[in-house]
């Protein structure tokens, strides 16, 4: 009985050992193991910092931490859309577009990834390469895959507009307004406006007024006035109240050209003026002739008569001069040797040669593409001839404009340029005078960058008697370069208080807008659509973003924003802006020029 029972307790004993191993096979097959799990945690200890860095607007940060996550986990799809859709907000839109279709490898069948690879694709921004075929591509695979969402046909509808097909625009929109889309009516309302069919707009914007009026039972809690169906301020805008007040505002609009609002409109709907503005009459002298080509004016005495003459300008149309005769504006673009020059983004009137005439500078791309800028030296004698070549200002570049400044203190004009980067080209170029050329100095003068570069502006910001520096990068930010006297520029940004000013910003300027005599820093924003009609609606509203900003030069070479108490904290969705004293009372004013890229607002 004892052996008996010897054997019975090494059996259990084996038996146990035998379960124990199995156990801890099994464990170790469902565990990972120690350097598997430091790699899960790893990952998401750096895709949560990501996504905590995009929601505070940090998108290089954001970025960065995306690509860290993806080196360890290559296939994961949240954090390939986040990573693209931050490297959009940066305006590196390659970049996005590789990853929305790395994704698209992975899952072809990812909504998101195709409509923000469409979206990418088809926005005319600083910067980005534009493709409307493969953008449609992207979006009908979009609608293949679920086709009962409006938005890739709002989105179609936008792209047929920008490229003027105003009818297969309105039959996109048409499709997005049968889904009962807000935005898809608006749209088709918007189009019909643009197209001056009036009539036929006011129903596409009711549509829009009669489901906001659902939406927030206006009738049931009998409103009366126009403000209680305004949104609240202070608080997002929902997509039914985007396309509710821009309804609003083209409604208006369509009411002042046919005379009246329609009969029935709710009259808390019907807009009312709440400022007057008069304007008088434009003189005889300052009325162009008939048919004269829309884009940028420039004025410019290049006569020597002292009467300011015009050279007119825009993309894809011929450049046009107009003299000032007396009374008026007589086209003289043939007599003065400039027929034949079309498709200028913007120009500018130089003395390069400082011989007192002012020569002209001509711009071409703007903010997409590419093209070869023109230089024309003013003969003296009324015409214009081309020195490009001869002065050493070939080759075919990205421009978005350009400064004239005498950086190195010799006397003569030296020439800044900026504009996206490519293999050969820094996004800031600066070209020396020698006298007799320029030559490019860019990386000598320590002002090689890349990414997307919009606007600069010269400014003596720290009154040391040399032209200092501000580029404005698309979405990035602005750097301030101080001029260190021996042709070198330092990044003084930070120290001089102009770090973070970041987002969608077209323009920068120096002025001295309280008159003390030293250069403050202006730099404009630009504003959705919808929020740029909220300021217009809402006087009170005050948003966190998109406003201008205004830096008071504090003369000891630093900055400190004085956006609100200027009065400046409001949504324009400014383009361009132009400090000049409009009511010659001896202090600046800023006149913003509103609108987009795009032809979607107005």
């Amino acid at each position: 009985m004892i052996v008996l029972a010897v054997v019975v307790a090494l059996a259990f004993i084996v038996i146990t050992v035998v379960k124990r191993i199995a156990s801890d096979a099994d464990r170790e097959a469902v565990a990972p193991g120690g350097a598997e799990k430091q790699r899960i945690q790893s990952f998401w200890a750096a895709y949560n910092r990501a996504n905590t860095l995009r929601t505070q607007g940090d998108f290089a940060g954001a970025a960065a931490a995306y690509r860290e996550a993806l080196q360890l986990n290559p296939a994961h799809e949240d954090c390939l859309y986040y990573l693209g859709t931050s490297l959009e907000e940066r305006g590196d839109y390659a970049q996005a577009v590789e990853i929305f279709r790395q994704l698209l490898a992975i899952n072809p069948s990812s909504g998101r990834a195709l409509g923000e690879l469409g979206n990418t694709l088809s926005l005319l921004a600083p910067g980005a390469s534009v493709d409307y075929e493969q953008a449609r591509q992207a979006f009908l695979q979009n609608i293949q895959i679920n086709r009962e969402q409006a938005g890739p046909f709002v989105r179609l509808g936008m792209m047929e507009l920008d490229q003027g097909h105003w009818e297969a625009a309105l039959e996109k929109f048409r499709v997005a307004a049968g889904f009962g889309s807000p935005d898809g009516n608006f749209w088709v309302g918007y189009t019909l406006f643009l197209q001056k069919k009036l009539s036929e707009a006011v129903p596409s914007f009711r549509k829009v007024l009669d489901t906001y009026a659902h939406e927030r039972k206006i009738t049931g809690r009998g409103v009366l006035s126009e403000g209680d169906v305004l949104p609240a301020p202070g608080k997002p805008l929902t997509a039914l109240e985007k396309a509710g007040l821009k309804s609003m505002l083209f409604l208006h609009w369509t009411a002042l050209r046919m005379g009246g609002y329609p009969a029935g409109l709710p009259h808390e709907f019907q807009l009312r003026p709440r400022t007057s503005l008069e304007t008088a009459p434009l003189p005889a002298d300052a009325r162009l002739p008939l048919g004269a080509s829309g884009g940028r004016a420039v004025p410019i005495d290049f006569d020597k008569d002292g009467h300011m003459d015009l050279i007119v300008v825009g993309p894809g149309q011929p450049l046009k001069l107009y003299r000032r005769e007396g009374e008026k504006y007589a086209e003289g673009t043939e007599v003065a040797g400039l027929k034949g020059v079309s498709d200028i983004w913007t120009a500018y009137a130089t003395d390069y040669d400082s011989d007192g005439y002012p020569d002209l500078y001509l711009v071409r791309s703007g903010f997409l593409g590419s093209g070869q800028n023109l230089l024309y030296h003013n003969n003296r004698n009324g015409t214009f001839s081309n020195v490009t070549a001869a002065m050493g200002l070939e080759g075919i570049r990205a421009t978005a404009g350009a400064c004239f400044f005498d950086f190195d203190g010799d006397g003569r004009t030296d020439l800044l340029e900026v504009g996206a980067s490519d293999r050969e080209h820094s996004a800031v170029r600066l070209y020396r005078n020698v006298g007799d050329r320029f030559v490019e100095s860019t990386l000598a003068a320590g002002l090689s960058a890349s990414g997307t570069a919009v606007d600069c502006t010269a400014g003596d910001f720290n009154r040391d008697g040399k032209a200092d520096l501000f580029v404005l990068f698309w979405q990035t930010g602005g750097v301030l370069y101080a001029n260190q006297g021996n042709g070198k520029f330092a990044d003084a940004t930070a120290q001089a208080g102009l770090s973070g000013i970041r987002g969608r910003r077209f323009n920068a300027v120096f002025f001295d807008y309280d008159k003390d005599g030293l250069p403050d820093l202006l730099v404009t924003g630009h504003a959705p659509f919808e929020e740029a009609v909220r300021t217009l609606l809402q006087p009170e509203y005050r948003p966190a973003g998109n406003t201008p900003r205004l830096f008071h030069n504090k003369g000891h070479g630093s900055f400190e924003e004085v956006t609100a108490e200027a009065g400046l904290n409001r949504c324009y969705g400014t383009m361009q802006v132009l400090p000049v004293d409009v009511d010659s009372d001896g202090w600046t004013d800023l006149l913003f020029v509103n609108g987009s890229q795009d032809a979607q607002r107005l």
